[in-house]
């Protein structure tokens, strides 16, 4: 029985960076399960790939009746990134997005599934599964991520704030947030969004909740990587791992360290096969390694202190 279920893109990533250029899997859904891989273990991907798809490895820890194949060409995105790693988009085929449907994710979740995680997708279609979700009476949380490539028109914004106001969780990060309400100044942006638990992502900073009428702002756990091999999917990899400590033990300070560090280590490698490696047995268990990178009075790389990880 899945735990956690991820919905969402599965993809071909053209990605240059000044490390190289990589052909590799991609796609927020993906990433976001391998996220929530390093501490749950039973976690449903509900995606769809063309028949072009040739990285069948990437989907073999998913189970296969909920991963579609489609004839013709996969989902596919063309991503550079400058050396400040601004992400410049110069091209994207939705391929077999149609194939991503209600019914198949309904299908996916069991009496016992925790969360849904709804990745960034078209925003129509993204209400439309919360809505439907939120009417078939199940008893399961949902969290929505959006996507600044997603908020190009009036209609999408609006599709996005209605699917925030019937989540349980939205996550987002400040650009998105200024994109998505037009307000520059962020305790307004703020109030302009409903969401039962609002989670603003402000990268080194760390991380604004607000949840129940309270606000809290997490500090992340910065300066871990010191040198970034590739940062595409690292805040896809950051909101499954949250949820999947969230979930785990219902702490958002938990579910924001642990999240924090388990994107860092995505970027210390290509797509997600840092992450892929990672297991962890509980929360804690990160805050040992974060500790061990002080090992006598120097500070390790985070690549040194991973070395004995199983």
């Amino acid at each position: 029985m899945a735990e956690l279920v991820f919905v969402g893109h599965t993809s071909v990533d053209r990605v240059r960076n000044p490390n190289g250029e990589r052909i590799q899997p991609g796609g927020a859904a993906l990433y976001a399960a391998y996220g929530a891989k390093t501490l749950c273990r039973d976690v449903c991907l509900v995606t769809a790939v063309g028949s072009d798809y040739s990285f069948w490895d990437a989907l073999s820890e998913f189970p296969a009746e909920f991963i579609v194949r489609r004839k013709g060409g996969s989902t596919r995105f063309d991503i550079s990134y400058d050396a400040d790693w601004n992400a410049h988009y110069h091209s994207s085929e939705t391929g077999p997005a149609s194939a991503i449907t209600t019914r198949a994710l309904m299908k996916a979740i069991r009496k016992d599934t925790g969360f849904v995680h709804v990745a960034p997708m078209n925003p129509p279609k993204v209400e439309r599964m919360v809505s439907a979700l939120r009417e078939s009476g199940l008893d399961v949380r949902i969290s929505v991520n959006s996507c600044i490539n997603y908020m190009d028109s009036t209609t999408n914004r609006k599709a996005i704030l209605r699917a925030a106001s019937m989540s349980d969780i939205f996550i987002l990060n400040e650009r998105e947030l200024h994109a998505l309400t037009g307000k520059e100044v962020v305790s307004e942006a703020i109030k302009s969004i409903s969401a039962k638990t609002l989670v603003l992502t402000l990268g080194e900073i760390g991380t604004m909740i607000r949840s129940e009428g309270t606000r809290d702002l997490i500090p992340a756990l910065a300066a871990i990587t010191k040198r970034a091999v590739d940062v595409t999917g690292a805040g896809d990899t950051w909101s499954g791992s949250f949820l999947a400590a969230f979930h785990k033990t219902g702490s958002w300070i938990k579910a924001v360290s642990f999240a924090s560090f388990v994107s860092a280590v995505k970027c210390t490698g290509w797509n997600f096969e840092k992450v892929r490696a990672l297991h962890f047995e509980s929360v804690e268990e990160v805050y040992d390694i974060a500790i061990a990178m002080k090992e006598k009075g120097r500070q390790l790389r985070l690549t040194e202190a991973l070395k004995d990880v199983k």
